[in-house]
């Protein structure tokens, strides 16, 4: 479980919700870089805006990020996100009522592809990082991994 003394209380006192998804990038190689700034900068755009807070996580041509905010919000970027032709083969994973932000200290956490997340996807037996796969279980460990993980980038 994610450290509860980190987190940051809603502070209306009422429920948020969580939504993470994975995705497989459609970039080639010459494009993918400028494709991670473009959608770092966007979330923290969309995401300032609409008290979003979140990660993203980029290995082995797929995305992974997760959301938590006011359900209306994160249904508005969710269709957004469900256009964007810069990834296919979407999967959203379980929703979930959360009552505290565990990603509240970014608008959008990103963590780099060698860090500490890629040797745990390592130990769950993935020779490559491909979360469309990944069970609800993995998912959640693979959560308190990127919460856990040292983020490079000081976004929004």
């Amino acid at each position: 479980m994610l450290d509860a003394k980190n987190n940051e209380i809603n502070q209306l006192g009422k429920s948020m919700r969580q939504i993470c998804y994975a995705s497989t990038s459609t970039s080639d190689h010459v494009q993918l870089l400028q494709d991670v700034r473009d959608i770092l900068s966007e979330a923290c755009d969309f995401n300032t805006v609409h008290n979003i807070s979140g990660v993203l996580y980029y290995a082995d041509q797929h995305y992974f990020q997760c959301l938590e905010g006011d359900e209306a919000a994160l249904e508005l970027l969710m269709s957004k996100l469900l256009k964007d032709p810069r990834h296919k083969d979407i999967k959203v994973f379980e929703a979930k009522t959360i009552h505290a932000a565990h990603f509240r200290a970014w608008g959008m956490k990103y963590v780099q592809r060698m860090s500490s997340v890629h040797t745990k996807m390592r130990e769950m037996g993935f020779a490559k990082f491909e979360p469309q796969s990944m069970s609800q279980q993995q998912i959640d460990q693979l959560l308190q991994d990127l919460y856990d993980a040292q983020s490079d980038e000081s976004l929004c």
